[in-house]
Parts: structure tokens; sequence; C-alpha cells
């Protein structure tokens, strides 16, 4: 009997006799290149002609996926991965996420086939990037397995591997929470920045401490949101940096972010009073600041400020006020503690800061001073003595 060309006789390294076979599949749809159905490792030449027929039987009818002989590397995946996730995301969220992959995730597993990649391996990673990354290796956990999720939902292989590790706990960190500032420190960080001279940078810092929105929400700010009559701020949008360290003014970080903050007396003066202020400085470089859909707070070619530059007015003033330093967000942490302090409920605190759940409030903002710490204790004795 004829034998079929396409199948032929090979010997392993140890001497023993087997059979492979490989059949032209068609084209890749994606690279163009030839797909190629490979099989070895037959005992007999009737086993191989068996699977021979078999798969060109799938061939014929339209079944055959070429999956089997098909191998991917995670960094492929991860680029496919990518193509739909970044149509769901801000940019901001994008970039972080693509730093993420480049520094702490392809090095580890991108050359890695997915088929290949198994829970030991994603063990090891996990507790690599638990010992080199202990404050965010949840969520490069989180990413990869996105990654390897989308593999599984494309028929790619079988099961995620990363579901199936242990994850290493952190000890909890008891080191007492110190990014915000006190009453006294607030306001001596305030005449800091009165010394300046600058009612640009004042007027920034006595928004982010007296109403507590966020950095983005703030440099984002046009005069349209501002209600003078109402005494009200409206927020929504943000500042964020997007792909190429661009600036992008989008949407607030979730839906509760959209609100309208209540503002007291004295600091709808000192808007008032920076508004007439920019105006004559940007009149006299040839800017028209007039229209409502001017920024509250603009470099000197009148376009949005970059959030490095806030950091560094924070940095400066803290130095001269002699005080410790705490981060640009510390100054809405600031707005809530004081919040706090003064007995505000609960859930207006909630409403203020634009936070999605109660659960985030309470989590990151019951954190209270040292001196309400003292009344407490000075409460707590009085009644003791009564």
């Amino acid at each position: 009997m004829k034998r079929n060309k396409d199948i032929s006789e090979y010997k392993t390294p140890s001497g023993q006799v087997r059979y492979k076979f490989k059949i032209y599949v068609g084209k890749d749809e994606e690279t163009g290149n030839s797909i190629q159905a490979r099989k070895q490792g037959f005992k007999s030449y009737d086993d191989a002609l068996k699977s021979y027929f078999e798969i060109k039987d799938k061939i014929a009818k339209g079944t055959y996926t070429g999956k089997e002989n098909k191998k991917h590397k995670f960094k492929k995946i991860y680029e496919m991965w990518l193509a739909n996730y970044e149509l769901t995301v801000k940019p901001t969220t994008l970039l972080n996420t693509k730093a993420c992959f480049k520094n702490h995730i392809l090095p580890v597993l991108g050359e890695l086939y997915v088929e290949k990649i198994s829970t030991f391996r994603c063990q090891k990673a996990l507790n690599k990037w638990f010992s080199d990354l202990p404050k965010m290796y949840r969520k490069v956990y989180s990413l990869s397995s996105k990654v390897l999720d989308y593999a599984v939902n494309n028929d790619l292989i079988v099961k995620n591997p990363m579901k199936r590790v242990i994850k290493p706990k952190m000890q909890k960190d008891k080191r007492e929470f110190t990014n915000f500032y006190s009453k006294e420190e607030l306001n001596k960080y305030l005449d800091a920045c009165k010394q300046k001279k600058n009612p640009r940078v004042y007027l920034f810092f006595r928004l982010l401490a007296y109403t507590g929105m966020r950095k983005g929400e703030a440099l984002a700010l046009k005069w349209s949101d501002i209600d003078f009559e109402n005494e009200t701020i409206r927020i929504n949008k943000t500042l964020s940096l997007g792909t190429h360290n661009s600036l992008v003014i989008g949407t607030p970080k979730t839906k509760a972010s959209n609100r309208t903050i209540q503002v007291d007396e004295q600091t709808i003066y000192y808007l008032q009073e920076w508004r007439k202020r920019q105006r004559k400085e940007l009149f006299k470089v040839g800017f028209n600041a007039l229209t409502d859909d001017q920024l509250l707070f603009s470099n000197g070619n009148n376009q949005l400020i970059r959030p490095w530059l806030v950091q560094y007015w924070n940095k400066t003033i803290a130095k001269d006020a002699r005080l410790k330093h705490i981060t640009v967000h510390g100054f809405r942490h600031t707005h809530a503690s004081l919040l706090f302090e003064a007995g505000t409920p609960m859930q207006d605190v909630k409403e203020r800061l634009g936070h999605s759940d109660i659960t985030t409030t309470m989590n990151v903002y019951t954190h209270v001073t040292k001196s309400e710490k003292k009344k407490t204790a000075e409460k707590f004795a009085r009644f003791m003595e009564g």
C-alpha cells in the first residue's frame, strides 16, 4: 500500500522510530502567514494516518481552528487585551496601566507562552511583586490576571492559573497617619501663602483646604463653574495626564464626584478679587479673560497648569512656614479631618467630598487630629471627676 507523502518517519534521540506529519491549513488573518497543522510522536504509521485524516476532515468542514498548534506569548495577549481595555478607561488610567505592565508585569511574564504558564509560575511572580512592590502588588496581580482571563475567554487556555495562587498578606502599617494639617497648622500654612503675595497660589490652596476638592478638579475649574450669587462651585470635570504626558480635561473620578459645593463668604470674596486681578494681568499680555470659559488657574500663556507646579508651590510654602510636608492631596484629608472635628455628620462629609460610597469616607477620613484626641481624653476625665 502506498504511504501518504505528508507523513514521515523520524528517530528520537534514544533511537526509537516515530511518525509525524504537517498539513497546510490556510492563512493567518492577523499576520498573513501560512498556518500548518503539525503533529508528531506517533508510535505507528497507522496512528499518524488516523490523526492526519481527522484533522483533514476538520479543515474541510471549517471546524479546525489551529489553536492546538499555535502558541501565544503573554506579551501578545496583553497587546490584544489592551486594544479593548483602552476603550473603557480614562487617559490617566491607561497611562498608569501601561506603565505597570512595562515596569513590573512584562519583565516577568511577557516572554512566556500563556499555554505554559502554571500556577507555580504565577505564585513565583506574585511573591516577587509582593516583595518588591508591597503597596501595589494587588494592582499588579489584578492586571496580570485580567490578561489571562482574556486568554480564557478567547479559548486560548482552559483556566486562569493566576486565580489559584495563594495571596500573601501584608502586615498592617501601625504608623500614625500624618498626611493632613491641624487647624493651627493650616492657618499657618495659608498665612505663609499670603506672604508670597501671589493671590493665585493662595486661592488654589484655600480652595483645596476649604472645599476638599481634588487637585485635578481645582485645576480644571472655569469661571462658569462659580456661582457668586448662591456662593457655590460646580465640580463636573477634572484635569489629568494623557498619553505622551499631555494634559486632558475629562469627567470626574466617579459619578458621585459630580457635585455642587457650598462655599463660605470669605472664599467668595477671594475669588472675586482674583478674577479682577487675573483679567488685568492677562489683558497686559494680550489675552481676553472676560469669558466664562476662562480657567481659574492658568499659566503665563493662559494654558492649563501642570500638576508638578502645584506640588512645587506646596513644598516651598511648607518649608517657608517651617511645617511638616504633606502632599497636595493631603489638603483633602485636612478638610475632611476638620469637618469631623467640627461635628459634621458623616453623610454630609461624603457628599461634600464626592465619595460614591460611605465606606470610603469612613476608611480614609476617620483620622482625627491630635488636638481632637486630647479633647476626647479631657472630656472623659471631666466626666469621671464630675
